[in-house]
C-alpha cells in the first residue's frame, strides 16, 4: 500500500472519514436505551421516542443485547482476518469499506424504528437485537478496515500520531454534539431522538472517503508482484501474534477497566444528568460544554506532560483526574442538594472540567497505542496484520462493555430508592416506583444512577494501578525493545535509534491544537453564552449588548469579566437585586481555563432564571385558578 498521506490536509481529512459512524454511533451508546425504554427520564423528555413508553421487555432486552454487543467484539477477529488477507484488484481495505457501508447505513435506521409499537415489546425486542447484529457486524467491518490502513497509509511515528490527534479532534466534536448540542436542539425544536437520527443518516457517508484517498490495488502494483512484498498471516497466526504481544496485553488490561467505566458513564450520562441532577435540555449542555470545551488544550498539554513524563504516569493522571470527577454526577445530584440549583451547576462544571483532561487521552490512547504496536511489528517482521490488533482491542472492550452499559446498567437503572425510608424497588417508572412504594414521588431516586459514579471511579483507579505494567512511552525504540524481550532473535536496528520527533514538528503539533480549540471545544462553549445574550437582550429590549462584546468574550481571556458585568447590570435593575460586580471580577480573574468564565455564567444563569420565575409562578396560579 502506498504511504499516500503526502500532504497535510491529506491528513486531516483522512481523520475525519470516521466521523459521521462513529458520530452516529456515539449517539447511539448517548440515547438509544433510554429512548426504547426511558425509565430513567423524567416524564416528557424528547430524548425518549415516546414519552413515558417502554417498547422493549425491560427484563430480557438487556441480556439479548449484551449478547449483540459480545458478538460485536468477537466477529471483530474473522472481519480483521478478512481485511488483513483479502487480496483484490481495487486493494484490500477498500472493498471491505465498500460493501459494507450501505448495510451500516441501513440497518441503524432500523434500530430506531420499533415497528411494532408500544403493545409489541416483545416483538420489538426481536426485531432491535436482529438488527444490532447486522449493523453492528458492518459497522466492525468498516470501520476495522478504516483503521487497519492507517499503519500503511502513514509514514512514521509523528503522522500517526497527528492523525491520531486529528481523529481525536474529531471524536470530540462527536461527543460534543451529541452531548452538548443536541439536548438543546431536541428541547428547543420540541423534537423526538428518533426523528432526529434520521435526519442525521447522510453524515454516515463519510465512510467512503477513504475509497478515494487509501491507494492500494492493482493501479500501485497489488496484487502483482511489484512493490513491498508482505508476508502472508493466517488467521491462526494473526491472533496468536496479536494476543500474544506483552507491550499489546498490558495496554488492553488497562483500557479494558477504562472502558468498562467509560461505557457506563456514556449510557448513563443522559439519566444521570436529567433525571438525577434534575437539569433541562440547556443546562445540560452547560455541562457537557464545561467537559468537552477544553478537551483541544489539554490533548496540547498532554502531550506535552507526555513528552517530559512519559505516556506511562500522563495516562495514569487521567484516570485518576476521571475518577474524582464522576463524582460531580452524585454530589451534584438532587439525592445530594435538593433545592439548590447554582451550586449544583458549579459542582458539575468544575467536574466537568476536571474530566476534560482525560476525555481526549481516552479518545486518542486506543486509537494511537494500537496503531503504533502494529506499525513497528510490521516494520520489524514484514507481517501486516494491523487491523487484527484493533479487532483485538474491539473484542475486549465490546466484551467488557457490554457488561458494563448494557447489563449491568440496564438492569440497575430500573431499580428506584425512597429517600426517606431507604427502600429499594424494580419498577418502570418514577411514578410506578411511588406507587409501588405509596410514597411522594418527589421523594424516589433512580438508584442505578446513583451508583455509576461509584462504579465508574472504582475502574478508573483500578486501571490507573494496572498501567504501572505499561511502558513509559509508544515510541519505535520502545515497542522495538518490548518486542526484543518477547523476541530476543528479532532485529531491532532499524527502530532502535528512532528519533523522529523534531523541533519543526512540535511547533506544527503546537499549531494544530491550537486551530483544533478554536474550531472544536471553544465554538460550543459559545452556545451557552450566545443563549445567555439572547435573553439578557430580551429582557433590555435594547442592543446594551453586543454581538461584538460577545464574541470578544469568547474568544479572549478576561473579556468575559466584562461581558458578564453588563449582563448582571441589566438582570440586577429587572430584578431590583444588587450586581454581583466584586464577586464575578475575583471569579473571571481566578478561573480563565477558558476564555469562558463557567462559574460566574453558572451564577448569571441562576440570576437570569430569577427574571423568569416570577411571570412562570403568574402563568401556574392563572392555570390553577381557572381549573
Amino acid at each position: 500500500m502506498v504511504r499516500s498521506l503526502d500532504k497535510k490536509w491529506k491528513e486531516f481529512l483522512f481523520a475525519f472519514s470516521g466521523f459521521g459512524p462513529n458520530f452516529m454511533m456515539v449517539l447511539m451508546g448517548a440515547y438509544f436505551s433510554d429512548a426504547i425504554n426511558p425509565a430513567a427520564l423524567t416524564s416528557g423528555s424528547y430524548q425518549a421516542i415516546m414519552s413515558g413508553v417502554c417498547f422493549i421487555l425491560p427484563a430480557l432486552f438487556p441480556i439479548l443485547y449484551a449478547i449483540a454487543k459480545v458478538f460485536d467484539g468477537i466477529i471483530d477477529i474473522p472481519l480483521a482476518h478478512v481485511t488483513d488477507s483479502l487480496s483484490t484488484k481495487w486493494g484490500k481495505r477498500r472493498p471491505a469499506i465498500l460493501v459494507c457501508s450501505i448495510p451500516m447505513i441501513i440497518s441503524f435506521a432500523m434500530l430506531w424504528w420499533p415497528i411494532f409499537g408500544a403493545e409489541g415489546q416483545l416483538l420489538n425486542t426481536i426485531w432491535i437485537i436482529f438488527w444490532a447484529l447486522v449493523f453492528f457486524a458492518t459497522y466492525t467491518m468498516c470501520l476495522i478496515a478504516f483503521y487497519g490502513s492507517l499503519s500503511n497509509v502513514c509514514e512514521n511515528e509523528p503522522q500517526r500520531l497527528r492523525v491520531s490527534s486529528y481523529k481525536s479532534f474529531f471524536d470530540t466534536i462527536s461527543y460534543c454534539l451529541v452531548y452538548a448540542l443536541i439536548p438543546v436542539i431536541l428541547d428547543g425544536a420540541k423534537i423526538h431522538i428518533d426523528k432526529f437520527v434520521f435526519i442525521c443518516m447522510p453524515i454516515m457517508l463519510t465512510i467512503v472517503i477513504p475509497l478515494f484517498m487509501i491507494k492500494e490495488g492493482e493501479k500501485y502494483g497489488y496484487p502483482e508482484k511489484q512493490g513491498f512484498q508482505e508476508e502472508k498471516v493466517s488467521i491462526k497466526e494473526s491472533i496468536r501474534l496479536t494476543f500474544k504481544n506483552k507491550i499489546f496485553w498490558r495496554w488492553l488490561l488497562v483500557n479494558s477497566c477504562t472502558f468498562i467505566g467509560l461505557q457506563m458513564f456514556l449510557v448513563a450520562m443522559n439519566a444521570m444528568i436529567i433525571g438525577g441532577m434534575g437539569m433541562n435540555g440547556l443546562e445540560m449542555a452547560i455541562l457537557n460544554t464545561c467537559a468537552f470545551a477544553p478537551v483541544p488544550v489539554m490533548l496540547y498539554l498532554f502531550n506535552k506532560m507526555k513528552a517530559k513524563k512519559g505516556i506511562r504516569l500522563t495516562y495514569q493522571t487521567c484516570l485518576i483526574s476521571f475518577a474524582v470527577s464522576i463524582m460531580s454526577f452524585f454530589l451534584g445530584s438532587k439525592f445530594i442538594i435538593p433545592n439548590n440549583k447554582a451550586l449544583q451547576m458549579v459542582i458539575g462544571c468544575v467536574g466537568g472540567v476536571m474530566g476534560s483532561w482525560a476525555i481526549g487521552a481516552f479518545f486518542m490512547m486506543p486509537y494511537h497505542v494500537t496503531a503504533q504496536v502494529s506499525s513497528v511489528e510490521e516494520k520489524l517482521t514484514k507481517k501486516n496484520h494491523s487491523a487484527m490488533y484493533f479487532a483485538a482491542n474491539a473484542v475486549v472492550t465490546s466484551i467488557v462493555g457490554a457488561i458494563s452499559g448494557s447489563l449491568i446498567y440496564e438492569l440497575i437503572k430500573m431499580l428506584f430508592i425512597n429517600k426517606k425510608t431507604g427502600s429499594i424497588v424494580w419498577a418502570e417508572s418514577f411514578e410506578n416506583a411511588a406507587q409501588i412504594m405509596g410514597a411522594d414521588v418527589s421523594n424516589v431516586f433512580n438508584f442505578g444512577t446513583m451508583l455509576v459514579p461509584f462504579i465508574v471511579a472504582i475502574f478508573c483507579i483500578l486501571g490507573a494501578i494496572i498501567a504501572r505494567k505499561m511502558p513509559k512511552d509508544y515510541t519505535p525504540a520502545a515497542v522495538g525493545k518490548e518486542l526484543k524481550k518477547q523476541y530476543p532473535d528479532l532485529d531491532i536496528s532499524s527502530v532502535e535509534n528512532d528519533e523522529e520527533f523534531s523541533k519543526e514538528e512540535k511547533g506544527e503539533t503546537l499549531f494544530v491544537q491550537i486551530g483544533l480549540s478554536i474550531l472544536s471545544g471553544f465554538i460550543f462553549g459559545f452556545i451557552w453564552t450566545a443563549f445567555l445574550f439572547r435573553e439578557v437582550k430580551a429582557i433590555a429590549k435594547q442592543k446594551v449588548i453586543t454581538p461584538l462584546w460577545w464574541a470578544l468574550s469568547c474568544l479572549i481571556p478576561f473579556v468575559s469579566i466584562v461581558f458578564i458585568l453588563k449582563a448582571d447590570k441589566i438582570i440586577a435593575e429587572k430584578t431590583g437585586k444588587k450586581p454581583m460586580s466584586i464577586a464575578y471580577i475575583i471569579l473571571g480573574v481566578l478561573f480563565p481555563l477558558l476564555p469562558l468564565n463557567f462559574i460566574g455564567l453558572s451564577i448569571l444563569q441562576k440570576r437570569l432564571n430569577g427574571v423568569y420565575a416570577p411571570e412562570q409562578s403568574a402563568q401556574l396560579e392563572k392555570k390553577v385558578e381557572a381549573v
